[in-house]
């Protein structure tokens, strides 16, 4: 299960095809997997580098090898070929998704620093538009003789990934005593050696949050972020409102549909609790409307009738079946992290799991396991 809230000097690394395909260093918080390199190439490590990225509880996020140069056609083509790769090998949107740009074989850093972040800016935009939180990664060198960094900042805030490296070799902590002084850092790459894993070593100079999926609570109006890009829900979530609208779609402050929350769209695949339908809307909140025409709505059958079955997936660490729906009943055995489970029906907020375990019937705390819709 992926985090959704990093917090900032939280340690992580970048993995690619060098690296093992078990993603579990000391202190590192999150992961970036390479996805892609050009329109031809997938990391192979890929897929198993997110799961077990995933499996250790680490926040995943991605990135694809820039071929792309100067040209503005390439960047959109090749970002495109990295989301569709992401999502295929199940980075949820609203992830972080990065261009890595540098000096290589077929890259080419010397187009100029208008061109270049023509190109760059081109591909953030298609990240964008796919539901995910764009990024740039570059030498802090290349930053500044070869991009233009305010252009960056003012388009999308703090989203610079840099690499610059106080010693070469190993070093086990950032020292931000030396960290360049740039604006719109995200995160720092301080070595290409941590802790001697030989692996690249990253520090969040910001918190970093995913926000695939908005859950806002009736009760106390706090927004929930989902770990997953798939319709997962709480026991007693009666249905989520999924936004299908390729461009997003708008909140509006009443059922008429007739001024909007802001100007701000929500992204293709973003998620919301819902509290009823009115003249075709659907209510996501309080004076929070979607209209019912950009999204498509999926029900809960478990949240209303405690004899439907379903599939339920674990989404906290340590969670374990019991053998009586009560909390202090024996544990039964442990569930492993993101794994489905089938579920039986439910007892109050207790979910039934027969013949997992010998036969026996047993039971998961609903707060430690989501429906899956």
């Amino acid at each position: 299960m992926s985090s959704s809230t990093v917090s900032k000097r939280s340690y992580g690394v970048d993995v690619a095809s060098y690296q093992s395909t078990t993603v579990s260093y000391s202190g590192a918080k999150f992961a970036f997997v390479k996805i892609s390199e050009g329109t031809g190439y997938v990391n192979p490590r890929a897929s198993a580098q997110i799961k077990s990225a995933k499996a250790h509880g680490l926040m995943i996020m991605g990135y694809f090898y820039a071929n792309h140069s100067a040209s503005v056609t390439k960047a959109r083509a090749e970002a495109k070929y990295c989301v569709a790769k992401a999502k295929a090998l199940g980075i949820p949107t609203g992830s972080y998704l990065a261009d890595d740009f540098e000096q290589g074989l077929a890259n080419s850093v010397y187009g100029g620093p208008t061109a270049n972040t023509d190109a760059i800016l081109a591909a953030m935009q298609v990240i964008k538009e796919a539901g995910y939180k764009p990024l740039v990664y570059a030498s802090a060198s290349v930053f500044r003789a070869n991009l233009q960094v305010s252009r960056f900042v003012k388009s999308y805030g703090t989203c610079l990934w840099v690499a610059s490296y106080k010693v070469s070799g190993r070093q086990d902590y950032a020292d931000f005593n030396y960290f360049p002084s740039m604006d719109g850092v995200a995160i720092w790459q301080f070595t290409d050696n941590y802790k001697g894993y030989s692996v690249d070593g990253n520090i969040a100079v910001v918190d970093l949050k995913t926000s695939s999926i908005n859950y806002r609570s009736k009760s106390t109006n706090k927004t929930v972020e989902s770990l997953s890009q798939h319709p997962v829900v709480k026991w007693n979530f009666g249905a989520v409102a999924v936004v299908s609208n390729a461009k997003g779609a708008y909140v509006y402050t009443s059922s008429k549909l007739d001024k909007r929350e802001s100007d701000k769209l929500k992204p293709l695949g973003s998620m919301w609790q819902v509290f009823g339908l009115e003249n075709g809307a659907v209510k996501v909140g309080k004076n929070q409307y979607f209209d019912g025409r950009a999204v498509y709505v999926k029900t809960n059958p478990i949240a209303y009738n405690d004899q439907k079955h379903g599939v339920a997936k674990i989404m906290m660490p340590h969670t374990h079946a019991l053998d009586a729906p009560k909390a202090d009943a024996g544990k039964v055995y442990g569930l492993a992290l993101n794994s489905k489970i089938e579920i039986q029906g439910r007892v109050g907020h207790f979910l039934k799991i027969k013949e997992l375990h010998h036969g026996k019937q047993v039971y998961v705390t609903g707060n430690r396991a989501y429906i899956a819709l």
